[in-house]
């Protein structure tokens, strides 16, 4: 499908914004651009829906202390749908365990009504800020 370069830088602003909503620590910041239907892909392999997810993430066991976008490794649009490659690190305590992970995260976004939804993710195994992080092949 083609679209205006316009259009593009359009989506491609608009989908830059949801990945850093959804990367905040307020849970309620990315979860307004999670459609009611999305699946994540837990690093386990188990999928959540969102009820599974509003339960996590309001969980009093899991506390988050900081969320951070790191770079957005690839971001592909094709009309109304587009996925996003992107690498964060989150600061988290769950059930007195405190985690420091950077992970890679995959989303696929669906334009629906005008707006950009995510409807389905899956994260990676977290390794630590001091190991090596993953290389991606450079942007053209």
């Amino acid at each position: 499908m083609n679209i205006s370069e316009d259009q593009y830088q359009k989506d491609k602003n608009e989908i830059t914004q949801v990945v850093k909503d959804m990367c905040h620590k307020d849970y309620n910041k990315g979860r307004q651009y999670m459609h009611k239907s999305c699946l994540f892909i837990r690093p386990s392999g188990n999928p959540l829906d969102m009820d599974g997810w509003d339960f996590m993430m309001k969980n009093p066991n899991v506390k988050i202390e900081s969320n951070d976008l790191l770079s957005i490794n690839k971001l592909h649009i094709n009309g109304d749908m587009a996925y996003v490659c992107y690498t964060t690190r989150g600061v988290f305590n769950y059930m007195g365990t405190q985690n420091d992970d950077v992970a890679v995260l995959t989303s696929i976004l669906e334009k629906i009504d005008g707006k950009w939804l995510v409807v389905h993710g899956q994260r990676s195994t977290g390794r630590k800020p001091g190991d090596p992080f993953p290389i991606f092949p450079k942007k053209n």
